[in-house]
Order: C-alpha cells, then structure tokens, then sequence
C-alpha cells in the first residue's frame, strides 16, 4: 500500500539532496568558524588579486601621463596612499564576506536540521507502516 505523506516527503528529500542540499552538505562539515574562516582566505587572495587587476588597469589608462608622474612623483607619499587603498579595499571585503557567509552558514544550519527532522518522519514513517503491515516487502 503506498503511503502518499510518506512519498511526498521523500520527493522533497530527493530534490533538496539534488539542488541546494548539495552546498548545504558541504557546510554542515564545519563549525561555523571555521567556514566562515576558510571563505575568508579565499576572499583575501580574490580581492588581493582583484586589487592587482585594477591597478595594472589604472596605470595602463594613465599611461601618457605616466612618464611625467614618475618624474615629479613623491614616492614615499604615493606607497603610502597605494598602501592605505589596499588595506580599506581588502578591509571591505573581508567584512562583506564575513557577514554573507556567517548568513549563509546561518541557513545551511537550518535548512539541514530540516532535512534530518524530514528523514526521521520518513523513517518513523516506515516504522509505523511495518509494524500495520509486517509481512508486506
């Protein structure tokens, strides 16, 4: 005898395993600090690497006037302002990421505690169906 309660639940176990249940997973494998800690590293070498990509960009955009900058140019003054643009552009990024994974761990969290409540109905459910019906396979 099918049991359609039983059949729903399994069709939405199946589709959370297939589409987000899949990210959700490889959170639930971490503490929270250590997600959240480990997508900030990454985050460090994208935005280091982003911070790269513009400044070539930029000096390639000024490039006639490049000449002339570099000889009026005060060193110290420009490492120092380069410097204090690459700590607030990494700063930034590092906060954004710290607050959208923390969010993102946050419902990983949940969304998991849901899909364990789900399987224990879907096994109780199978309990109780064996014990109305023991000889039925």
């Amino acid at each position: 005898m099918l049991n359609t309660e039983r059949i729903r639940l399994m069709t939405r176990l199946a589709a959370y395993e297939q589409g987000e249940g899949k990210e959700y997973g490889r959170i639930g494998r971490y503490y929270r600090h250590d997600y959240v800690g480990l997508q900030m590293i990454k985050v460090f070498f994208c935005s280091t690497a982003a911070f790269l990509i513009l400044l070539v960009l930029s000096v390639l955009y000024q490039m006639e006037d490049l000449e002339r900058f570099l000889y009026q140019m005060d060193y110290e003054k420009f490492a120092s302002g380069l410097l204090t643009r690459y700590i607030l552009f990494v700063v930034f990024y590092q906060a954004a990421a710290w607050i959208v994974y923390s969010l993102r761990y946050r419902k990983g969290s949940k969304e998991q505690k849901l899909y364990h409540s789900r399987l224990k109905k879907v096994e109780k459910l199978y309990e109780r169906e064996e014990r109305q019906f023991p000889g039925d396979d």
